[in-house]
């Protein structure tokens, strides 16, 4: 679990390639109050597209201190003509993804941070 701007997210954590290629691909939803937090070995610009997504989400990229540095809104599932990758302009080593609305809802900004709990 970990916590951001004051709420608690229970997160599916993607550590490995595998996991981390699968992403939420081809799942119908998610709980609310769920996410998948995305956990790389190395700082990177680290590119994520919707491929095989059903849902729409809200994606925040965060620096080796759980520092948010990066955030799309309302990502939509892509189509074959139209996937394009969303890559952050700073380093992340972190990715959350929440369902759409999530950052808005919570007021989530550059700079925020989340916490393991």
């Amino acid at each position: 679990m970990i916590e951001i701007n004051g709420v608690t997210l229970t997160v599916e954590l993607a550590t490995t390639p595998e996991a981390q290629q699968q992403g939420l691909s081809d799942r119908d939803s998610m709980p609310a109050d769920h996410g998948m937090l995305f956990i790389f070995n190395q700082d990177a610009q680290w590119g994520f597209w919707m491929h095989e997504m059903r849902f729409p989400l809200d994606i925040i990229w965060f620096d080796a201190n759980r520092q948010a540095v990066f955030i799309e809104q309302d990502l939509q599932p892509c189509t074959p003509t139209n996937c394009p990758v969303y890559t952050p302009l700073d380093n992340a080593m972190y990715v959350l993804e929440v369902n759409a609305g999530f950052v808005a809802a919570n007021g989530i900004r550059l700079g925020d941070s989340f916490a393991f709990v």
